[in-house]
């Protein structure tokens, strides 16, 4: 198999774990399936992803002059539903009408949602579903390095795991360790800047 949307590849793995560039074609593919998941894992834990995938998505304003969107690298339109039809067609003028929001203390942070600006001729329509679409690439430009990291070392102790089916390492003489039955502590730590805010259910 292939790594589909990987934070790291296939030989990062192979030399954090020593295994060199002739690991034999199984582990290649349980490589690629580690990280994979782990990747996916990420995604699950951070509450968005770090790939780049074009696409459209809707949004429902509750503010006239904000809304709150996914992570988009670049935005190529940006349409409202005005008079509530169910078909977004009005459009927007970059830099006019809207500005994109972004974290502009941390370089290559996507946009991550619209404000109307004070001089623009158009407000977003507030409470009409799905009444903002937004087209561009969603997700980062660049895997941020923390995710990288962060990717290869939950990586390297999964894969590590098939020489410990019962999650438990060690011996009775030098004493049983159990693994963890999470994300790595260090992982966490280099994934929490990344974390979308999640409310209490």
């Amino acid at each position: 198999m292939a790594i589909t949307n990987g934070y790291v590849s296939r030989q990062d793995i192979k030399s954090a774990l020593g295994l060199g560039t002739a690991a034999l074609t199984p582990d290649d593919d349980e490589i690629d399936q580690v990280v994979t998941s782990v990747s996916r894992t990420i995604d699950d834990y951070c509450g968005r992803f770090f790939y780049s995938v074009a696409g459209t998505a809707l949004y429902t304003a509750t503010d006239y002059l904000y809304v709150a969107i996914d992570d988009f690298s670049a935005i190529t339109s940006v349409k409202t539903d005005e008079n509530n039809d169910g078909t977004p067609e009005v459009t927007l003028t970059a830099n006019t009408d809207y500005r994109l929001v972004t974290n502009q203390t941390v370089p290559g942070w996507p946009a991550t949602a619209i404000q109307i600006t004070s001089f623009g001729t158009h407000t977003l329509p507030v409470l009409v579903t799905q009444g903002v679409q937004v087209i561009g690439t969603r997700g980062w430009a660049a895997i941020p390095e923390p995710v990288k990291a962060a990717a290869q070392l939950q990586s390297s102790r999964i894969y590590a795991r098939r020489a410990t089916p019962f999650g438990v390492a060690g011996s009775p003489e030098g004493g049983i360790v159990r693994l963890l039955s999470r994300l790595d502590p260090d992982v966490e730590l280099m994934l929490r800047p990344y974390r979308v805010p999640r409310e209490a259910l």
